[in-house]
C-alpha cells in the first residue's frame, strides 16, 4: 500500500553499475537509448539491482533527453514523453535500457493512471527518471529523432538557437577604444563593465581575437550568440549602450565569409549613430576599429592577470621536442602480456594483450595549419583488443585540483575511431586512496583537428597522500581496432575553462625539464648532430692508480637535480654492457662498481685493466632514470 511512508527511487542494476565503471574509465561510450513504463502487476514494487526486466513492462519507447540535473551534476535525468494517444495502464515502474538492450537502471514511482484519448480523459504526459552516477562525462544520450516527441525545452533551445545566428544581436554594455587584455573586471570607454557584461571587442593587436564577449573575473569568453562560425558571418550588426566615445553607436562586421571564428581576422566598421569616427590622416577610404587603432597595450601595475598568464602549461614537451630515448620504438608483444614503456621524454605507451604499438618522431615542417608545431608523436598499432594508452604524470596531486581543468590537443588518425581523454589523481605510495578518474571521449577524423575537453577535477583537501610519487595524469586511451595509426602534438593542460593557443618553449627549456625524469651521456635527440653521429657527453675521468690497482671516486655530476635517486645503468662507450673503458688503451677495466649514488651525481669505483698507467683516460656511458 503506497501511503505518507512510502519511498520512491532509482537504482543502477548490477549491469548497469559494470558499464558505468568502464565509463569512467574511458573504456567505452556509454549510450542510453530506451526508457520503460510498467505496472508492476498491480504490486508495490522496489528496485533490485539484480533486475534484468521490469516486472510488467507496458510501454518502451526512446528517450527524449538525458542530462544533469542543473542543481546536482551527478544526478543524471532520463525523460520520455507518452503522448496522449498512448495508455491504458497505470505507472509503477521504470526502466533504463541502453544501446545493448540491457536493462541499467530501474525505478519504483507514485501509482499513476495513464488515460489514453479513447477514454475521453487523454493527456500528454512525461515521465523522468533521476540516478546518481560517480561521473556523467562518458553517458550519453542516443535517439532517432524521428520517433521522439519535442518538449518544450527542446523548443526553447531550438527556438534560441535559430535568433543567435541572425546578423542583428542582441545589445552590448560598452566597446572597446583599443587593445584589451580579455580577463578580469576593468575600464572600458569610461565605464568600468561589471561581471557577465556584453563587450564589443574590436580592437585587438589580433584581429581574430575581435569579437563578443562576456566579462569574466577569470578568461573572459566568447557571447553565445557570437561564439561560432554559423553565428559570426559578414553583415553583423550590432548596439552598443554606454561608454565615452562608443555610446549609441552601432558597429558592423565586414569581413568577408567565410569566416572561422577564432582564425580569421574580424574587421568591425562604425555603422551609425552618434560620434562618426574622425578619418584618419592618410584619408584611407575604408578606416576600421581594428586596422587603424594604436597597438601599444598599456597595462596597469594593479592589473590582475588570470593565472594561465603566468603560469600555463603544466605538462613538459607537450610538442614532443626531445627524445632522449631515441626517434622510435616498439612496445608490446604479437602474441602476449600488455607491455608499457616510455617514448618521447615523459610521455608513457601501453599496448594491450597480444598487440603491438610502434612510436615514432613525426616531421610536421609540411604542416602549416598547426601554429609553430615542428614536431608529433606516431602510433601506429597491429594486433588484437583495443588501441594503445599514452600518458603523462604531473608530479603532486595537487595539480589544479578542485576546479576546472582544460586539455587541448591535435590529433588526427588514419581509420576515424573514439579516443578517450582522461585525467587521473593518484594519491601516491601506500595511501588508501583508490585513484579518481574525470573524463570524457572525442571523435578523431582523418585530418588534423584541434580538441578542447574541459573536466572539472576533484579537490584533495583532507585526501590521504601516499609517502611519494602521488601525480595528476593526463591518458589519451584509443578505443581503435585493426591496425591504424594515430598523430599527437601540441598537447596543453591548463587551469580554468578556456584553451589558449600553445606555450611554446625553446627546445633547450623542454629538455632541461626533461632531465629532472631522465637524464643520458650520450645525447642522442640533440638538434646538432657531428659528423660522426649523435653528440656525446661521456664521463671522462683521469686513471690516479696503477694497473690493477683499485680507482676510485670517479664522480660524475647530473646536469639538473633528479627528481629523487634515480636507477642508473652504465654502458660502455658504443656498447650495451656495464663497462669503464680505457679509452687510451681501448679496453675495458675491469670490477666496475657503482661506489655511491645521489640525486645530483654518482661516483664509480673500477680496477683499471693490464697495460695502462696513471694519465690513461677512463670513459663510461650512463643513463639516470628518476621518472615517475
Amino acid at each position: 500500500m503506497v501511503d505518507e511512508t512510502s519511498q520512491f527511487f532509482a537504482i543502477l542494476t548490477a549491469v548497469g553499475e559494470d558499464k558505468q565503471v568502464k565509463a569512467n574509465s574511458g573504456l567505452m561510450s556509454w549510450k542510453l537509448t530506451h526508457m520503460a513504463v510498467g505496472d508492476a502487476n498491480d504490486t508495490n514494487p522496489i528496485p533490485d539491482r539484480l533486475q534484468k526486466t521490469l516486472i510488467n513492462e507496458r510501454r518502451r519507447a526512446p528517450l527524449n533527453s538525458l542530462g544533469p540535473d542543473p542543481a546536482n551534476p551527478s544526478t543524471l535525468v532520463a525523460e520520455q514523453i507518452i503522448p496522449a494517444e498512448d495508455g491504458g495502464f497505470w505507472v509503477r515502474e521504470l526502466g533504463l535500457f541502453d544501446s545493448d538492450g540491457d536493462l541499467v537502471a530501474v525505478a519504483n514511482c507514485a501509482p499513476s493512471y495513464k488515460s489514453k484519448l479513447s477514454q475521453g480523459s487523454g493527456r500528454t504526459q512525461i515521465v523522468r527518471m533521476n540516478f546518481i552516477v560517480k561521473s556523467t562525462a562518458n553517458v550519453v544520450l542516443m535517439i532517432d529523432p524521428s520517433v521522439v516527441n519535442a518538449t518544450r525545452k527542446y523548443v526553447d533551445e531550438s527556438i534560441t538557437t535559430a535568433i543567435n545566428k541572425l546578423d542583428f544581436k542582441q545589445s552590448v554594455l560598452v566597446a572597446s577604444t583599443g587593445p584589451l587584455v580579455l580577463a578580469g573586471i576593468q575600464a572600458i570607454d569610461g565605464f568600468v563593465a561589471p561581471a557577465g557584461s556584453r563587450v564589443l571587442v574590436k580592437d585587438q593587436a589580433q584581429a581574430k581575437d575581435n569579437g563578443l564577449y562576456l566579462v569574466g573575473a577569470e578568461s573572459w569568453v566568447r557571447a553565445v550568440d557570437a561564439d561560432s562560425s554559423d553565428k559570426v558571418t559578414p553583415g553583423l550588426l550590432v548596439t552598443v549602450e554606454r561608454g565615452t566615445a562608443n555610446a549609441d553607436t552601432v558597429w558592423q562586421l565586414i569581413t568577408d565569409g567565410p569566416i572561422v571564428v577564432g582564425t580569421t581576422p574580424l574587421t568591425f566598421q562604425w555603422a551609425a549613430g552618434q560620434n562618426v569616427p574622425t578619418p584618419a590622416v592618410d584619408d584611407r577610404s575604408k578606416r576600421s576599429a581594428n586596422t587603424e587603432s594604436v597597438r601599444t597595450q598599456i597595462e596597469s601595475p594593479k592589473q590582475a592577470f588570470p593565472v594561465h598568464v603566468y603560469r600555463k602549461n603544466r605538462l613538459i614537451n607537450g610538442a614532443f621536442q626531445v627524445w632522449q630515448r631515441g626517434k622510435s620504438g616498439v612496445i608490446g608483444k604479437a602474441n602476449g602480456d600488455p607491455e608499457s614503456a616510455f617514448g618521447p621524454d615523459r610521455w608513457m605507451i601501453y599496448s594491450p594483450k597480444n598487440a603491438m604499438c610502434n612510436w615514432s618522431q613525426l616531421p610536421l615542417e609540411q604542416d602549416a595549419n598547426i601554429n609553430e608545431a615542428k614536431f608529433g608523436l606516431r602510433l601506429s598499432r597491429q594486433g588484437e583488443g583495443q588501441g594503445w594508452n599514452l600518458s603523462q604524470r604531473i608530479e603532486n596531486v595537487e595539480t589544479l585540483a578542485g576546479g576546472k581543468v582544460t586539455v587541448s590537443f591535435y590529433m588526427k588518425t588514419s581509420v576515424p575511431h573514439t579516443c578517450a581523454v582522461i585525467l587521473r589523481q593518484n594519491f601516491g605510495v601506500n595511501s588508501t586512496e583508490p585513484n579518481v578518474d574525470v573524463g570524457t571521449s572525442v571523435e578523431l577524423t582523418t585530418v588534423y583537428k584541434k580538441y578542447v575537453v574541459t573536466l572539472d577535477l576533484g579537490a584533495v583537501v583532507n585526501k590521504n597522500k601516499g609517502v611519494a610519487n602521488d601525480f595528476l595524469e593526463v591518458i589519451f586511451a584509443s578505443w581503435g581496432t585493426g591496425a591504424h595509426y594515430t598523430d599527437i602534438t601540441n598537447v596543453q593542460i591548463e587551469t580554468g575553462s578556456v584553451a589558449t593557443p600553445y606555450d611554446y618553449r625553446t627546445y633547450q627549456e623542454e629538455h632541461r625539464a626533461c632531465l629532472r625524469y631522465f637524464e643520458k651521456s650520450f645525447l642522442q635527440d640533440h638538434p646538432i648532430k657531428s659528423n660522426n653521429g649523435p653528440s656525446t657527453c661521456i664521463a671522462t675521468f683521469t686513471q690516479a692508480a696503477a694497473a690493477q690497482s683499485s680507482q676510485s671516486a670517479l664522480r660524475m655530476d647530473f646536469r639538473e637535480i633528479k627528481r629523487v635517486v634515480p636507477t642508473l645503468k652504465l654502458y660502455s662507450p658504443g656498447e650495451q654492457t656495464s663497462e669503464v673503458w680505457a679509452q687510451s688503451l681501448g679496453k675495458p677495466c675491469t670490477l666496475t662498481n657503482i661506489q655511491s649514488l645521489w640525486a645530483t651525481g654518482f661516483a664509480l669505483s673500477c680496477v683499471p685493466p693490464s697495460g695502462s698507467v696513471p694519465g690513461y683516460t677512463l670513459q663510461i656511458e650512463w643513463t639516470a632514470d628518476a621518472e615517475l
